[in-house]
């Protein structure tokens, strides 16, 4: 229906982007996966972009993952259990990878004995070990673990976020599609939006199926009373971080 507004939630690391650009690359990407079953976008289709990328940025800007978390608690921002969080979310891409104890003491170059969250070594050679067995890349795998970290541990930056995409979505009927860290933003905001009408909810490459991110969410994983018909999840069989459907 011409009636249906899209709105679209993108992922982690697009700080710096083109809006406009990054939007037409999603539009030119549907179209693309429609016209294979010879399909298109009706002419006057209303596509809403929430651009959230440099306000995630402005908020938290990490160079190196470790010296941030590191500084975040001795600034006193972030209390200290929240600290496992990142060693839960690298421990459960790491079990999706296949990947033991053993192989992670040999990237860390040290004993299996002396694992632990706060020995950076070990979650270092943790990232190491998800990067030789992924296309991730060691610097994607980092600053994807921050930015969902940040997202979920720190209420002020959650909730700046939140306002921003729920500003996007009104009362009318709509679709939400969400890539990535985008995924959690949307199910979040989806979660506190009752007057909402979205006929679906379609999630590609979701880290929501992650046991220590799940942990985090307001409530148990469900579906969202604003969404009508369904929940549609897509993720590739090589990507770790969605591999739990």
């Amino acid at each position: 229906s011409n009636n249906m507004k899209i709105i679209m939630i993108h992922g982690r690391d697009q700080q710096g982007k083109n809006p406009k650009a990054l939007r037409q690359t999603w539009i030119d990407t549907l179209n693309e996966g429609l016209g294979k079953h010879g399909l298109k976008l009706p002419e006057e289709q209303e596509i809403i972009f929430p651009f959230y990328g440099d306000m995630l940025d402005s908020l938290v800007n990490p160079d190196d993952i470790g010296k941030a978390v590191a500084g975040v608690i001795a600034k006193g921002v972030l209390p200290d259990r929240e600290l496992p969080f990142l060693y839960e979310v690298l421990n459960d891409i790491a079990q999706n990878a296949g990947i033991s104890d053993t192989e992670i003491a040999q990237h860390a170059n040290m004993q299996v004995t002396e694992k632990g969250v706060l020995n950076w070594k070990w979650v270092e050679g943790i990232i190491r070990a998800i990067d030789a067995h992924t296309p991730f890349g060691d610097a994607t795998l980092k600053r994807f673990t921050y930015d969902v970290f940040i997202y979920l541990t720190m209420p002020n930056v959650r909730k700046k976020i939140n306002e921003f995409v729920t500003s996007a979505i009104d009362d009318t009927p709509c679709v939400v599609v969400a890539h990535s860290l985008g995924t959690v933003v949307g199910y979040d905001v989806l979660c506190g939006l009752a007057g909402a009408q979205v006929a679906k909810y379609i999630t590609v490459g979701s880290p929501l199926g992650i046991n220590s991110i799940k942990s985090k969410l307001k409530q148990p994983l469900c579906m969202p009373a604003c969404v009508a018909n369904g929940w549609y999840n897509a993720y590739d069989q090589r990507d770790v971080v969605a591999l739990n459907p």
